[in-house]
């Protein structure tokens, strides 16, 4: 029953991880609010764009590093979960001995990219020292952060994330402060954002580690248990994750790079601009949808197939009902937000910067309804089927978008809206029906709560540009009003036509023992 998922000391943990887990996305993108356009007016939108870029490669360098770690935590805590304690600490110390080798290989190669990027990219003369410089340091962040991922499943083990995200909103203050100091006393330069991004990822480093220690004790870390036949299961079912970060970067990985081979730096600054926001509610949507995956995979391991089947169909509903207001809200104030948010720039540039994000938006649409469901691949280690039609996906974007570039007007544009098509194809026709079939359960299970997702969003955004149509809102404070007005209504409005009444019923009961706690 329903009930059994909002009842208990496992719903109590689920809520404290959505928390924990949601203040540490606002932090973060707040951090990038205020940032983003300070970086734009004192460094121009082409320079900024290199960051986003920077970043970029990062993603390609993932499509290596995912085939060992993306299922760590999935065979660590299976093992723990089962009882077999040995066999998780020698998963444990195989993938953490393999990340150091990983991360010798990869400082290699990065080191050759930044030292040679001028002939990579398209850099402008003046920026090619302070380019590299901001290569370097992002990829010395992400080689960490290689290392710090397998002390992070500790409290996917657990099922105890919000000690990942307590640690996230540290690490975001501290990036934030040394922004600070860097901007305040020194000449702007491109760099300085990665500089800080490098000390806050030393920081979850150590922190991870002895927050590994602290709830994990008994999963031993010891070089010893090394087997490199564990690394070849790990690799050989994460070659599949590994291949879908391959997909991703065809389908959006690539795109400001391709813009600043095609159409120069200029635009892939308005792109990047553009991708900020989009950006942040795919994190959004990753970060919630994430959090139901540590209960989905106990679930699987105690092989309870009729929970996991009412916990995915609960969490589909969260994430529409969570997710509609603010996509919509994005999509209908959204001029005025770029007006206030980038007054550096021409209100040409808005409207460009406007339609791009919202073309970037319109994946969204779908994929907040499925993206738990997504997590189910990895769950049950069924992820070819998905990776391979990703792939296919990835490949026919590039193909058509490089073929609209060079036959049509359509530019820019192209690069942001044939991804979204394909992704959203795939989130809403594929993921359900895989989902259903992976658990033996009716092919259509899914789709009335999806539906329901899409017509709450049909009424909401109606509401949203109706509203926008009469309000005027010239400054910060108004927007913000305007939004946490039209946010209260949309969240109203959503809650009885995305859940059920029994849903609601359990829900209410739900919110008064809390109270009752308290």
């Amino acid at each position: 029953e329903i009930s059994a998922c909002l009842v208990g000391s496992e719903m109590c943990i689920r809520d404290r991880n959505m928390v924990a887990a949601i203040v540490s996305f606002l932090i973060g993108t707040g951090i990038n609010f205020v940032l983003a356009p300070y970086l734009v007016k004192e460094l121009g939108s082409e320079t900024y764009g290199f960051i986003g870029l920077a970043n970029n490669f990062v993603q390609y360098a993932t499509i290596v590093t995912s085939a060992l770690n993306s299922m760590s935590g999935r065979f660590i805590s299976i093992e723990y979960s089962k009882g077999n304690i040995d066999k998780a600490s020698r998963y444990f110390s195989s993938v953490l001995v393999a990340d150091l080798i990983i991360a010798g290989v990869l400082l290699l190669v990065s080191s050759i990219i930044t030292f040679n990027i001028e002939f990579i990219l398209n850099v402008p003369e003046n920026l090619v020292d302070s380019v590299k410089i901001l290569f370097a340091l992002t990829f010395a962040t992400f080689i960490i952060s290689v290392i710090t991922a397998i002390f992070t499943t500790a409290a996917f083990v657990k099922n105890k994330l919000y000690i990942n995200s307590l640690r996230d909103i540290a690490s975001n203050t501290l990036k934030l402060l040394l922004v600070v100091i860097l901007f305040s006393f020194f000449p702007a330069k491109v760099y300085f954002l990665a500089m800080a991004s490098l000390a806050s990822g030393i920081f979850l480093l150590l922190t991870n580690i002895k927050v590994k220690n602290k709830i994990l004790p008994e999963v031993k870390m010891n070089f010893n248990l090394f087997s490199f036949k564990l690394v070849k299961v790990l690799i050989s079912a994460g070659i599949w994750s590994s291949i879908g970060y391959l997909s991703t970067a065809l389908n959006r990985g690539l795109d400001l790079l391709i813009c600043n081979l095609t159409l120069g730096a200029g635009l892939m600054g308005l792109l990047s601009i553009a991708n900020t926001v989009p950006h942040c509610i795919d994190n959004l949507i990753t970060t919630i949808a994430n959090i139901f995956t540590p209960r989905f995979t106990i679930l699987y391991a105690k092989d309870n197939t009729d929970l996991l089947v009412e916990e995915t169909k609960f969490s589909s509903k969260i994430m529409s009902f969570l997710m509609t207001a603010p996509l919509a809200g994005f999509i209908a104030f959204g001029n005025k937000f770029y007006t206030l948010w980038q007054p550096t720039k021409s209100p040409d540039e808005i409207t460009i910067i406007q339609i791009l994000s919202v073309l970037v938006c319109i994946s969204y649409l779908f994929t907040c309804h499925t993206r738990t469901l997504s997590s189910l691949f990895t769950v049950c280690n069924k992820l070819k089927a998905s990776v391979l039609i990703s792939l296919v996906c990835g490949v026919l974007t590039v193909i058509i978008v490089l073929l609209l570039i060079h036959f049509t007007p359509l530019g820019v544009y192209a690069i942001a809206g044939v991804s979204s098509v394909f992704i959203g194809l795939k989130a809403i026709v594929f993921v359900p029906l895989y989902a259903a079939h992976i658990l033996k359960i009716k092919l259509t299970t899914y789709y009335r709560s999806i539906f329901r997702g899409w017509f709450c969003f049909a009424v909401v955004i109606t509401m949203f540009i109706f509203i926008n149509s009469f309000v005027h809102a010239n400054s910060w404070m108004s927007f913000l009003l305007l939004c946490a007005a039209s946010g209260l209504a949309g969240y109203a409005v959503s809650v009885p036509l995305i859940f059920s009444r029994k849903e609601l019923v359990l829900i209410k009961d739900k919110i008064k023992k809390k109270f009752k706690k308290s």
